[in-house]
């Protein structure tokens, strides 16, 4: 017979609660719905404080990670972190189509959208230099502005996103 115990934790901050249960022969962690929505909207914030003039696939990155983990972080109430790890990967497009129809919110225009850029995302376009893109005037890449609102849109649409958690989480504690 094994022994469990399931505990919360907290990170340096005491922010971050994170479900832990330990057993005897093993350790498994599951982190918790809300540490991934979190993550998704600090990489949204990221994103929204880099502006520079010239191109970049920085910004790319940022929006397709903050989708990931949003979507990702709806599959946790269900699966194990290594479960939901096991069955997308970075395949923004089959994580959002295994979603429960009610969170499929996406118009069909901004489903091509996330298709676009997840074709690039799933293969780490975003992360490495393709010559065939600089070539081609980054035509491949999918519409920076469009991309930005089905990430705000995903992320304020989350149960998690009520105001408790803006407030708690998001809100600047330096004012």
């Amino acid at each position: 017979m094994e022994a469990s115990q399931s505990i919360t934790r907290k990170d340096i901050q005491g922010q971050i609660q994170m479900n832990i249960t330990a057993n005897v022969s093993t350790l498994s962690l599951n982190l918790s719905p809300e540490a991934f929505h979190l993550y998704a909207c600090q990489y949204l914030k990221c994103r929204s404080d880099f502006r520079i003039s010239m191109f970049s696939p920085v910004p790319y990155f940022l929006l397709c990670r903050a989708i990931e983990l949003e979507i990702k972080s709806r599959h946790l109430n269900t699966k194990q972190q290594k479960q939901v790890k096991k069955d997308y990967s970075h395949d923004l497009k089959k994580a959002y189509n295994d979603l429960v129809s009610t969170q499929q919110i996406l118009t069909a225009d901004e489903l091509q959208v996330l298709e676009q850029a997840n074709d690039i995302y799933k293969t780490k376009g975003f992360e490495y230099f393709r010559p065939a893109d600089a070539m081609t005037g980054y035509k491949k890449f999918p519409d920076l502005d469009k991309l930005e609102k089905i990430v705000n849109k995903l992320i304020e649409n989350s149960p998690l996103h009520d105001e408790a958690f803006k407030k708690n989480y998001l809100e600047d504690k330096n004012d």
